[in-house]
């Protein structure tokens, strides 16, 4: 997770600049080749760039896929902090009109120099970050999680053995198995070892679910969708001193176990509402 990664190339600057001066809208790739006379192809590997690292999302319409910014992502509250200090609090906006064929889509634009102002601002952001990422072996408020189905459909979970509290009365017992990435690492690693050690099953991630900032404990979380690559234990557990207890649930039961925030994109991903 680098917010370097937003800042590499002149075309995905030209697609952050576009998406935050129409921010809560949705375009499919089509539109934003016509908007940003850009390669189509190049449009969408960075897309898909942006959405591996939970800035964008995206949904199916039809035959269409719409993207559009990810307000889940911790990353956008940086990001507009640092447009509003280079713009000042009334905004140095421009609108921007579109042809006849587009007569319909009025865009608010950024001006350059602001724009340039706020790449320079997130380079700094970036070069701070790394510098105190490299004093640390790994990063402790970065989560990843599995959400592991069976054969049965049921759903893989782990008790704490210590319950930890959170904002308001949320109490951290019941979660699905998971832990802290080490900088080595990516991701799916992370999230493969943790799910070994603390429950003994080996596991693969297929796709992540969802990436968003906890609203009841001070940590992000990729949920990854995982693959039970066999369906039984390889090796005995690593950490019994903090699991009291392993169990395959019903996802309806879910609920009833968990004492916090239940991620949305999750329920959905396991059928519920």
């Amino acid at each position: 997770m680098k917010l370097i990664g937003l800042i590499k190339s002149k075309t995905r600057k030209k697609i952050l600049r576009f998406f935050f001066s129409n921010r809560g809208k949705k375009y499919y790739l089509r539109e934003l080749e016509r908007f940003l006379l850009l390669p189509v192809g190049n449009i969408r590997r960075e897309l898909i760039s942006l959405e591996k690292i939970g800035v964008f999302s995206r949904e199916k319409r039809g035959n269409l896929v719409y993207y559009f910014l990810n307000e889940n992502s911790p990353f956008l509250e940086i990001i507009e902090s640092i447009i509003l200090k280079s713009v000042g609090k009334k905004g140095k906006w421009e609108l921007k009109k579109e042809s006849k064929k587009d007569k319909d889509v009025n865009l608010i634009v950024i001006k350059k120099d602001d724009l340039d102002s706020l790449f320079s601002k997130m380079s700094e952001l970036e070069n701070i970050l790394e510098t105190l990422l490299q004093q640390k072996s790994v990063v402790e408020d970065f989560i990843n999680v599995g959400i592991v189905k069976n054969s049965a459909g049921k759903v893989l979970l782990i008790k704490h053995a210590k319950k930890e509290k959170g904002e308001g009365k949320s109490i951290l017992s019941w979660v699905f198995p998971g832990g802290t990435q080490r900088l080595n690492e990516t991701r799916e690693e992370c999230v493969a070892r943790k799910v070994l050690a603390e429950t003994g099953y080996k596991v693969k991630s297929i796709k992540e679910i969802s990436f968003k900032r906890h609203p009841q404990f001070p940590v992000f979380i990729v949920y990854h969708l995982c693959r039970l690559t066999s369906p039984k234990p390889i090796v005995k557990a690593k950490e019994p001193h903090e699991i009291a207890e392993i169990r395959w649930v019903k996802p309806k039961e879910i609920k009833k176990l968990f004492t916090s925030n239940f991620d949305s994109s999750v329920r959905n991903e396991l059928g519920l509402r």
